[in-house]
This record gives structure tokens, sequence and C-alpha cells, in this order.
């Protein structure tokens, strides 16, 4: 299958947290793209003699500065994308696939509701910064300890975080019960769900049991034990 490749190369690298790293990237196409906040893409991280794709959420996007920015967590099982996040230095050069979504802001919403784990909170923190100053938000986060908490944008009050310990983050219970002991505004929310597949389900069941309706849940699994590589399709 042919797909757009776009030449960057690394402006700035800087850790976020012990296991996650912010790149970013600039290239001749960065200005023209057109993107939504919780917007992902593809990169082909080098592996062997040829590339892997991974998919990362996009953290920041900048047409004045031709920068794109990810945030990179790394993880036990490792693998040619935290290996390539590891060593990655400025002015390497990497080529991505243009951006995609699957979440986005409902914007007719009544209050907005953010669920998921340190994965799930790079492209949420970003929605949830795009957002206008006097829109209604709840949420929570799951991480496995403080020094895993992903940081938001500086000047907006932060949401939640509940640590899982040496709990495991596949079908979290952890993050399920912090859902469950939410109280919510009244009105028509929007929730948006994102982190660990199995999660997602749980919580997007757990959701639905409450009442709210299938449209009215976003939902975007980051990744599945021992499928590396998820979501960026075949090569």
């Amino acid at each position: 299958m042919n797909r757009a490749a776009l030449p960057t190369r690394v402006r700035s690298v800087s850790e976020v947290t012990a296991h996650m790293r912010e790149i970013e990237l600039t290239g001749p196409e960065v200005p023209r793209l057109r993107l939504r906040a919780g917007a992902h893409l593809v990169v082909r991280v080098p592996d062997g003699e040829g590339h892997a794709r991974r998919v990362y959420s996009i953290w920041r996007h900048s047409a004045r500065d031709a920068t794109l920015t990810i945030r990179v967590l790394s993880h036990a099982e490792g693998g040619p994308g935290c290996a390539w996040a590891g060593e990655v230095a400025v002015g390497d050069r990497i080529t991505v696939e243009p951006p995609r979504r699957k979440i986005t802001l409902d914007e007719r919403a009544g209050f907005h509701l953010f669920i998921g784990d340190e994965t799930a909170a790079v492209p949420l923190l970003a929605m949830r910064a795009a957002l206008p100053p006097a829109a209604r938000v709840c949420g929570v986060f799951e991480a496995g300890g403080p020094g895993e908490e992903v940081p938001g944008v500086e000047g907006l009050p932060p949401l939640p975080w509940v640590h899982r310990g040496g709990g495991s983050a596949v079908g979290s219970r952890v993050l399920l019960r912090a859902v469950q002991d939410l109280e919510l505004p009244g009105g028509s929310g929007a929730a948006y769900v994102a982190g660990e597949s199995e999660t997602c389900r749980l919580i997007q069941r757990h959701l639905e049991q409450r009442g709210w309706s299938r449209r009215a849940v976003q939902s975007q699994p980051q990744w599945a034990p021992g499928r590396p590589g998820f979501g960026a399709g075949g090569d």
C-alpha cells in the first residue's frame, strides 16, 4: 500500500518524565498540515535495514514555526520505536505520514470528560487545551506512580491522577474504579476515552451502563499488549 511520506528533521528533544520524551520535528510540509487537537501520526522509525511504522500522538503543531511535536512513552516491551525515541538527536532525519485522527472535540457538548492512561494523556490533554476557557471539564488519568504523571498545559488546572502501582495497565481496574467514583456534571456531555485497548472497552461499557449513548463516547485504543505498531496498519 502506498502512503504519503513527509520528510522531517528533529529540531529539539527534551524529557517530559523519566519514561517519556518530547520530540519536536520540522519540515517543508509541516506548515501546510491541517489538523485538530487529538490527532496522531505514523512515524517510520529505523528497524534494522528498513523501518517500522509506529503511531504517536501529536502534542503541538505550529504552522508559523513549521514544527510538529510528539511525546513518546517508552515501555517494558521495548522495540524499534522505544529504541528510536531513546537515541534520537537534534538534526536526525525521519519520515512521517500525514496526521490522522479518530477522536476529536465535540463543540456542542455541555461538558467534556477525559479518561485515559499516561499514553492517552498526550492527545487528551492537547484536546483539553484547545477548549475555550469557559468550557466545563472533568475526568481522571492513570499512571504507574507520581513520577509518571504527564504534565499538561501551563495555566490550566490539572485533572486528577490515580496510580496503579504494581497493578496491570491491561484492563485496569484502578482506572475503572476511579471512573466509577466520578461525580459528573448535569446535562449532556462528551466523553473521550483513550489508552490500553481492554481498559477502553471496560470504561466505555461502564459509561453506557450509566446512561451514556454510544455516540457520546469517543474511544481511541492507543496500545495493546504484544501488538507492536498497534494502530499503524500493515507495512
